[in-house]
């Protein structure tokens, strides 16, 4: 398989003058406002946090959340960052368990959180 040439700082003027020219007849959607994570994580946190703790079934919700991201994907069908973030959460909590079943089996019930860390930090990393 032929490598493709790079295009040159010309090339990609005239694309995005033309990808412009489109947006404005309606053609091609309007760029994505870049999402300020930060903000984003603090105010789902704050929602998350603010639900009816009262309801029950908040598990279910849960679930059903994680089902969709586990299975959201990019163009060509590629696994989403997001999708790879959820599935390190499933890890993340299994691997807790894991880790407080250890301490448990150890006849232990504190820990450092170095101790912690080092029983995670492959899943954090990958």
């Amino acid at each position: 398989m032929a490598k493709r040439k790079t295009m040159t700082k010309a090339q990609k003027a005239m694309n995005a003058k033309i990808k412009k020219e489109l947006q404005e007849k309606g053609i091609v959607p309007p760029n994505k406002p870049r999402l300020n994570r930060k903000k984003y994580i603090e105010e789902a946190r704050e929602e998350w946090n603010g639900r009816d703790a009262e309801y029950y079934a908040w598990d279910v919700f849960l679930y059903q959340a994680i089902s969709i991201m586990l299975g959201h994907t990019e163009q060509h069908l590629r696994a989403s960052p997001e999708a790879v973030g959820v599935a390190k959460t499933l890890k993340l909590a299994l691997r807790l368990k894991e880790f407080r079943d250890k301490l448990k089996e150890e006849g232990r019930d504190t820990y450092t959180m170095g101790e912690q860390y080092e029983y995670i930090k492959d899943i954090l990393d990958a």
